[in-house]
């Protein structure tokens, strides 16, 4: 059994929550956990990168010289590739660098990911952040302060808007769902800090699956 430190919105360590690790995964996927960040990493790409090919480049419509009789290689427009201020021959287009693995394996990566951070004894829950009445950055960060906790990745079971609008001008802080949590997110993050309610709702779904 291993167990997850229960912090309040103080950063006040008030109890622990046992959960056994083999329930998300029996060991560390490291092959399965890099191609998920891969996949990850390429999503965030925002892929606006573009050079001008000669279709893009104003000017150029004259021939600069006659076919024949100057003794210089025959030219069509001043725009082309090798002129200066000429288009690019093979230009950058902007491109989607964004793709998924399939639906099992984003699963098993998710759960792995946990499983991993786990391990390195980075993953918290706290009471209290995800019933704020008001968005209070500085009740989040008073709480990451006082709790130590760098770059982490804060899970809500459901829609806190509240913290997220609290977190969002922290830097290196992120707020997700638990429905939108990815194994990428988790490995680009240091900490994982689950509200109470989510890590109870998730070892309960898990729990309920091997018994099934």
């Amino acid at each position: 059994m291993t167990a997850i430190p229960v912090y309040n919105a103080d950063g006040v360590k008030t109890g622990e929550i046992a959960v056994d690790a083999n329930l998300f995964d029996k060991t560390v996927r490291r092959g399965l956990l890099k191609e998920a960040l891969i996949a990850h990493l390429a999503s965030q790409r925002q892929g606006t990168h573009m050079t001008k090919s000669r279709a893009f480049v104003a000017g150029g419509g004259k021939k600069p010289w006659k076919q024949k009789g100057t003794g210089r290689a025959r030219q069509g427009s001043t725009r082309s590739p090798q002129w200066v201020g000429g288009g690019h021959a093979h230009h950058i287009k902007p491109r989607d660098y964004a793709y998924q693995l399939p639906a099992g394996q984003r699963r098993v990566a998710l759960l792995s990911s946990i499983r991993y951070r786990l391990e390195k004894n980075a993953v918290f829950a706290v009471e209290g952040l995800d019933t704020l009445n008001a968005p209070s950055t500085k009740a989040v960060a008073k709480f990451l302060g006082k709790a130590g906790l760098r770059r982490p990745l804060l899970v809500s079971e459901n829609d806190a808007k509240n913290l997220y609008l609290s977190a969002r001008n922290i830097p290196q802080v992120t707020v997700t769902e638990s429905r939108n949590l990815n194994a990428g997110a988790i490995l680009t993050h240091t900490n994982l800090v689950f509200t109470k309610a989510a890590i109870e709702a998730l070892v309960k779904d898990l729990s309920a699956g091997k018994k099934d």
